[in-house]
């Protein structure tokens, strides 16, 4: 099967240097290329036919094309008398779908690489500039092909002429050249269309659709964003020192996707639900960046800019480069290690002693994530980590600490064990490199440093390698807490988790298995990274105005993003305080509703390793129900939890792990 023309006209389109598609092709136009692509495509095939009058099918005989079937079977079944524009504006509808099943064939065939958060990046093209087809042809690169048509005498393909023609009628190849280029070029762009037969009358159809996009409806401006009721000098303060995705939960239901809120001497512009989850990530690149409590966050790390700082082309660059090795394929390679550590971890809660919950899993995280992703084991200062994170959060992105908080004492010997911890990382990272063990994304982004030092410099690298581990104490660390408490709460559901584990261990598991196989425990993390949203909001800085809602969101302002909101809304998770696993039942499929389900933030910043963490998770769960038997102490407590920038499960959690009995079990190692 030969690659389709909406395939290549996307990576004539694709923006190398961010990622995407960019933001100057509106979603009208957009569905207008790929579906004048589809339409031709299927009269290249000898499927259609058109003339002035009408579109007519020839053969309703299906190619086997996932990309040109659909619309296929549409004509097929569709009115017979309607001409070229009605059939360029039906397809049109299904843009969005064509476009997603185009990406992932160029994902599927070699030719992209995606890091699953909307980001695609050159694989074999960048490299050779020519890629594989699914006949097993080579394929030369279109931009490359396009261009040495365009600048020069010599005959194009009939495919080439095609799409040439197609470009040009739907306004991508105007966008592809200079304007000097275009004036230069018109009379051999005139030549190539008269060697066009196939589109001579899809071509005009294609052009008129294109300048018929209809006007945005008109913005209301930004004052007439409503604003939430508060007390007199508090505001919403008091509100909002509970659990943030509830409160925004709420004055989503009452006002809509985008609100303002005053607490104390704050005034936040809130953009909050589905709604603005999916504008974080469909157009969030085009309008926003990292606000300066970011800049400060790094700089409190050790970095001038660690990678939630970046943006547009250098995002892209230390994505690219770190995707590799935050990759689930790294828990797989190491799963050995990583069920060592797991039951060397469990082991020690065995000496009768009530364990103190939170401290326990975040060193048991802590070890795991550093060999996993490091080759280092941190035995020691998962503590210190986890407090010295949690200062710099408080006083340089959330504001709640002033900033002679970091001198405190117990912070500064916070800090002197994240310095520590880089050291002994690096140290790791050079007995790997002597022995020849595999690479790591320790070692991915030293390579980058020593390649580029100007973009990764030498000062960066405490700030940048140092928070990863620290990172996985936040999220999967408090993931795996939050679960932890409401498995003992839950025997019903606790019983069949640990079947599921005994049925893999049992088993003789020696790689970490599919999710599919620990179906019940996912199901349990997810609801509790529904329930406890770990990144309820973040704060970005509107840099190009856009409408949303029916406001206009002016550039220059500050905009909370509460996409943990999307979790408590009823709409979408029915009694949304119930704890119910059954949500993320392929019956119920709660979670799969465009952007109402983010546990793991959303947009250009999303998490790099929410692959691996969910792995993580719930291997690390099924682990510990499948080692030992755990009561909680005392037997009727209930979870003290912390709110602010993310909520935090109290210290105050213990409880008491006796090794299991069970007869005809294989022994543990």
């Amino acid at each position: 099967m030969t690659i389709r023309f909406a395939e290549e006209i996307l990576l004539l389109i694709l923006d190398e240097e961010h990622g995407d598609l960019p933001e100057s092709y509106s979603e009208h136009l957009l569905d207008i290329v790929v579906a004048g692509a589809v339409l031709m495509d299927l009269a290249l095939e000898g499927r259609i036919d058109t003339d002035l009058e009408k579109l007519v099918l020839v053969d309703s005989t299906p190619l086997e094309d996932e990309l040109l079937d659909p619309t296929l079977a549409d004509v097929a079944i569709g009115p017979g008398d309607r001409n070229a524009d009605y059939w360029i504006a039906r397809t049109a509808k299904r843009g969005a779908e064509i476009r997603e099943c185009a990406l992932a064939r160029l994902v599927e065939n070699g030719v992209l690489e995606a890091d699953g958060d909307g980001m695609f990046f050159s694989s074999t093209v960048s490299r050779s500039r020519r890629y594989p087809t699914r006949d097993g042809r080579q394929m030369e690169e279109v931009r490359l092909r396009i261009m040495r048509v365009l600048f020069s005498d010599e005959i194009p393909d009939p495919r080439d002429v095609v799409l040439i023609c197609l470009s040009d009628a739907s306004g991508v190849l105007s966008r592809l050249l200079t304007p000097q280029e275009r004036s230069g070029l018109r009379e051999r762009i005139e030549q190539i269309r008269k060697l066009d037969l196939i589109g001579r009358f899809l071509l005009p159809a294609i052009r008129e659709n294109r300048l018929a996009e209809p006007a945005p409806p008109r913005a209301r401006p930004p004052s007439e964003i409503p604003e939430v009721k508060g007390l007199p000098v508090l505001g919403s303060a008091l509100g909002m020192r509970g659990d943030l995705s509830v409160f925004f939960a709420k004055q989503y239901t009452r006002l809509g996707p985008v609100f303002r809120v005053r607490a104390l001497n704050r005034r936040l512009l809130v953009m909050a639900g589905p709604e603005a989850v999916q504008f974080l990530q469909r157009q969030g690149k085009a309008h926003l960046r990292t606000t300066n409590e970011w800049m400060h966050f790094s700089w409190e790390m050790g970095a001038s800019r660690t990678i939630i700082a970046h943006e547009g082309p250098s995002l892209v660059r230390m994505r690219k480069t770190m995707a590799p090795g935050l990759s689930p394929q790294c828990l797989q390679a190491r799963f050995p290690d990583f069920m060592r550590i797991t039951r060397s971890e469990v082991s020690g809660w065995l000496d009768g002693g009530p364990v103190k919950a939170r401290s326990a899993l975040q060193r048991m995280i802590a070890r795991q994530t550093g060999a996993l992703l490091a080759n280092f084991e941190m035995v020691e200062g998962s503590d210190d980590l986890d407090r010295f994170l949690a200062a710099v959060l408080a006083v340089a992105v959330a504001r709640r600490r002033p900033k002679w908080w970091m001198k405190l004492p117990r912070v500064s010997r916070a800090r002197e064990s994240y310095k520590t911890l880089f050291d002994e990382i690096m140290a790791a990272e050079e007995g790997r490199k002597q022995s020849g063990g595999a690479s790591n994304v320790v070692g991915d982004l030293l390579d980058l440093h020593r390649r580029d030092p100007r973009f990764l410099p030498e000062e960066d690298l405490p700030g940048v390698i140092g928070s990863l581990p620290i990172a996985a104490l936040h999220t999967a660390g408090f993931t795996v807490v939050f679960a932890l408490y409401e498995a003992l709460k839950r025997p019903r559901l606790l019983k069949a988790m640990r079947a599921e584990a005994d049925a893999l261990f049992d088993g003789g598991a020696t790689a970490a298995p599919p999710l599919t196989r620990l179906d019940v425990t996912n199901r349990f993390a997810m609801e509790a990274m529904r329930v406890y949203s770990i990144t309820p909001a973040v704060m970005r800085r509107v840099t190009n105005s856009f409408a949303f809602a029916g406001h206009t969101i002016p550039a220059g302002v500050d905009v909370l993003f509460a996409y943990g909101a999307s979790h408590h809304l009823p709409e979408h998770f029915p009694d949304p305080q119930r704890f119910d696993i059954d949500r993320y039942t392929p019956e119920r499929a709660e979670h799969r509703t465009a952007g109402v389900y983010v546990p793991f933030s959303a947009g250009a910043h999303s998490c790099l390793g929410k692959g691996f963490s969910q792995i993580q998770i719930a291997l690390t769960l099924a682990t510990i129900f499948h080692e030992v038997d755990l009561e909680l102490r005392p037997p009727g407590y209930k979870l003290k939890v912390s709110y602010g920038l993310s909520p935090r499960p109290a210290d105050s959690f213990r409880f008491v792990a006796r090794r299991r009995k069970r007869e005809g079990a294989a022994p543990t190692a």
